[in-house]
């Protein structure tokens, strides 16, 4: 039985697809929907301005973070709004975390008892046009997911 439905995103179209359909199956199964954003770790450029200043490059990696945390919380606010008001959909959260995302993706679903995971395709390789081949993140959390992977197109 399904308790949980785990809907990452990226901000990306075929995010807000996978968000709708998540929410689709979370209304009609009345079951928690959670929104899990990943930043990836930031890698600084060498030749950035700041030089071999390790600790000016830290702070700058980590402000760039917050603010990109920021917006995704104002983006999943928004979505949850919309969710619970229009949606009539009354049990929805939002995490974000920093690091790899397949990894982030796959240890947030095992630590949370997640029951289905619902994503976008990713970032598709180039000449893979009917194909679709996925995306490196997809692909991995849909082989190493000890659930469900609903991967939506």
């Amino acid at each position: 039985m399904i308790s949980s439905i785990l809907v990452t995103d990226d901000g990306t179209e075929s995010s807000d697809k996978a968000i709708e359909k998540a929410s689709e199956l979370a209304k009609q199964m009345n079951v928690l929907l959670i929104l899990l954003h990943v930043i990836d770790d930031i890698g600084m450029p060498r030749t950035l301005v700041l030089g071999n200043d390790k600790p000016a490059i830290e702070v700058a990696r980590v402000t760039i973070g917050k603010a990109i945390e920021k917006g995704w919380r104002q983006r999943a606010k928004t979505i949850i709004d919309k969710l619970e008001k229009e949606e009539k959909i009354p049990n929805v959260r939002s995490h974000c975390v920093w690091g790899v995302a397949s990894e982030e993706i796959l240890k947030f679903a095992e630590r949370n008892k997640i029951d289905m995971i619902v994503m976008g395709p990713g970032k598709r390789l180039k000449g893979f046009s009917k194909i679709g081949a996925l995306g490196s993140v997809t692909r991995k959390v849909s082989e190493l997911a000890n659930c469900p992977v609903l991967i939506v197109h």
